[in-house]
Protein backbone atom coordinates (compact mmCIF):
# COMPACT_ATOMS: atom_id res chain seq x y z
CA UNK A 1 0.00 0.00 0.00
CA UNK A 2 1.28 3.36 -1.05
CA UNK A 3 1.98 6.12 2.24
CA UNK A 4 1.98 9.46 0.47
CA UNK A 5 1.71 12.79 1.99
CA UNK A 6 1.78 16.37 0.36
CA UNK A 7 3.11 19.32 3.13
CA UNK A 8 2.07 23.13 2.46
CA UNK A 9 3.18 26.04 3.91
CA UNK A 10 1.11 28.85 4.29
CA UNK A 11 1.19 32.44 5.84
CA UNK A 12 -2.30 34.20 5.44
CA UNK A 13 -2.37 33.62 1.61
CA UNK A 14 0.68 33.48 0.79
CA UNK A 15 1.57 29.28 0.43
CA UNK A 16 4.47 27.31 -0.34
CA UNK A 17 5.08 24.18 -3.14
CA UNK A 18 3.93 21.47 -1.68
CA UNK A 19 6.73 18.52 -0.78
CA UNK A 20 5.47 15.17 -1.43
CA UNK A 21 6.32 12.27 0.89
CA UNK A 22 5.83 9.42 -1.62
CA UNK A 23 7.11 6.88 1.49
CA UNK A 24 6.87 7.13 5.19
CA UNK A 25 3.64 9.65 4.75
CA UNK A 26 1.49 8.86 7.95
CA UNK A 27 5.08 10.33 9.90
CA UNK A 28 3.95 13.46 8.15
CA UNK A 29 2.93 15.07 11.91
CA UNK A 30 6.06 13.74 13.62
CA UNK A 31 8.47 15.10 10.64
CA UNK A 32 6.63 18.18 10.95
CA UNK A 33 7.55 18.73 14.64
CA UNK A 34 10.97 17.31 14.06
CA UNK A 35 11.68 20.38 11.27
CA UNK A 36 10.10 22.88 13.28
CA UNK A 37 13.55 24.78 14.25
CA UNK A 38 14.58 24.70 10.56
CA UNK A 39 11.04 26.64 9.49
CA UNK A 40 10.72 30.01 8.67
CA UNK A 41 8.02 31.74 11.13
CA UNK A 42 6.83 33.90 7.66
CA UNK A 43 8.34 32.68 4.99
CA UNK A 44 6.72 29.59 3.39
CA UNK A 45 9.09 28.97 0.77
CA UNK A 46 12.09 29.52 3.42
CA UNK A 47 10.06 26.70 5.12
CA UNK A 48 9.91 24.51 2.70
CA UNK A 49 13.93 24.99 2.61
CA UNK A 50 14.13 24.28 6.40
CA UNK A 51 11.84 21.31 6.15
CA UNK A 52 14.19 19.84 3.17
CA UNK A 53 17.59 20.44 5.49
CA UNK A 54 16.02 18.52 8.53
CA UNK A 55 14.92 15.75 6.37
CA UNK A 56 16.74 15.39 3.27
CA UNK A 57 15.87 11.61 2.75
CA UNK A 58 12.11 12.32 3.64
CA UNK A 59 11.33 14.55 0.56
CA UNK A 60 11.05 12.57 -2.93
CA UNK A 61 9.65 15.78 -5.08
CA UNK A 62 8.99 19.39 -5.05
CA UNK A 63 5.13 20.12 -6.64
CA UNK A 64 3.50 23.37 -7.36
CA UNK A 65 1.81 25.07 -4.92
CA UNK A 66 -1.94 25.18 -5.12
CA UNK A 67 -4.31 28.17 -7.42
CA UNK A 68 -5.46 31.04 -5.84
CA UNK A 69 -8.81 30.44 -3.74
CA UNK A 70 -6.95 27.57 -2.26
CA UNK A 71 -7.66 29.28 0.95
CA UNK A 72 -11.62 28.53 1.14
CA UNK A 73 -11.27 24.89 -0.53
CA UNK A 74 -13.11 22.11 1.49
CA UNK A 75 -11.91 18.34 1.20
CA UNK A 76 -13.37 17.88 -2.77
CA UNK A 77 -10.82 20.13 -3.45
CA UNK A 78 -8.04 19.29 -1.58
CA UNK A 79 -8.40 15.55 -2.93
CA UNK A 80 -8.53 16.49 -6.68
CA UNK A 81 -5.76 18.70 -5.66
CA UNK A 82 -3.55 15.37 -4.49
CA UNK A 83 -6.01 12.74 -3.04
CA UNK A 84 -3.45 10.29 -1.70
CA UNK A 85 -3.42 7.74 1.24
CA UNK A 86 -2.62 10.47 4.09
CA UNK A 87 -3.84 13.52 2.15
CA UNK A 88 -2.82 16.99 2.42
CA UNK A 89 -1.00 18.65 5.41
CA UNK A 90 -1.61 22.81 5.92
CA UNK A 91 0.83 23.91 8.02
CA UNK A 92 -0.08 27.10 9.64
CA UNK A 93 2.45 29.72 9.98
CA UNK A 94 0.91 32.09 11.49
CA UNK A 95 -1.62 30.39 13.69
CA UNK A 96 1.37 27.64 14.73
CA UNK A 97 -1.49 24.70 13.78
CA UNK A 98 -1.02 21.74 11.10
CA UNK A 99 -4.49 20.81 9.65
CA UNK A 100 -4.60 17.53 7.62
CA UNK A 101 -7.45 16.81 5.06
CA UNK A 102 -6.90 13.16 4.72
CA UNK A 103 -7.79 10.59 1.91
CA UNK A 104 -10.76 8.90 3.76
CA UNK A 105 -12.46 11.76 5.32
CA UNK A 106 -14.89 14.58 4.38
CA UNK A 107 -13.18 17.16 7.03
CA UNK A 108 -10.26 18.70 7.68
CA UNK A 109 -8.65 18.25 11.09
CA UNK A 110 -6.05 19.54 12.84
CA UNK A 111 -3.46 17.21 13.98
CA UNK A 112 -1.04 16.97 16.60
CA UNK A 113 2.01 18.92 16.21
CA UNK A 114 4.88 20.18 18.06
CA UNK A 115 5.69 24.09 16.65
CA UNK A 116 7.07 25.28 19.84
CA UNK A 117 10.57 25.00 18.11
CA UNK A 118 9.62 26.97 15.65
CA UNK A 119 12.30 29.95 16.25
CA UNK A 120 10.78 33.46 17.65
CA UNK A 121 8.58 36.08 15.54
CA UNK A 122 10.77 39.06 14.49
CA UNK A 123 9.72 42.51 15.96
CA UNK A 124 10.39 45.54 15.03
CA UNK A 125 13.68 47.21 16.79
CA UNK A 126 11.61 50.25 17.97
CA UNK A 127 9.09 47.49 20.05
CA UNK A 128 11.39 45.70 21.60
CA UNK A 129 13.63 48.97 22.90
CA UNK A 130 10.37 49.97 24.41
CA UNK A 131 10.12 47.16 26.25
CA UNK A 132 12.99 47.79 28.49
Amino acid sequence: MRDEALIHFHYGRQISAGLLLAKNGGAAPELISEAAPFLSPRNPGRSVVGFCACHPDAVDDVVAPPPQGWESWRFQQWDDWFGRINGVFLVDLRLLRVVQYPLYSCAPQVVRCDLSALPHRLVPVEEWLGQS
